[in-house]
């Protein structure tokens, strides 16, 4: 079956509010509103597969990832601002999780108002073409 798979081309997100949350990740992450209607909202970045926010009924399952009742990230973001992009998001009362400092670079962690958590990543790709 290899090889059928070209490209991640969307990832669904669950929102309680759609018309609050494509407002929050317009404000807050830079996404840009491609398509909405009554049930769902198309958003993307200037790279990358799009998100599609789609309403949901939260009185059943939610679907967010959990390891050990931790939430985990459902998706990984790259910027080539860490610094600014924290200290932007912390100003605004978004909920973020320290930076650290792994080998392959500097991340972060952060939760969108329905508790959709999401990591933030600024590659160290030149201290890993370095250690080649």
């Amino acid at each position: 079956m290899a090889g059928y798979l070209n490209q991640i081309r969307f990832n669904d997100i669950p929102v309680s509010n759609l018309e609050f949350s494509l407002e929050w990740y317009h404000s807050y992450l830079g996404f840009d509103v491609q398509y909405k209607n009554d049930e769902i909202g198309i958003l993307s970045l200037e790279r990358g597969p799009v998100l599609i926010l789609t309403g949901s009924d939260y009185r059943s399952s939610s679907g967010k990832l959990s390891m050990e009742g931790k939430a985990v990230p459902i998706i990984g973001f790259e910027t080539q601002e860490i610094d600014k992009l924290y200290r932007c998001l912390r100003s605004k009362g978004v909920a973020v999780t320290a930076i650290r400092d792994e080998d392959i670079g500097r991340f972060f962690g952060l939760m969108d108002p329905d508790g959709n958590m999401y990591s933030v990543l600024n590659s160290h790709s030149e201290r890993l073409a370095r250690a080649r």
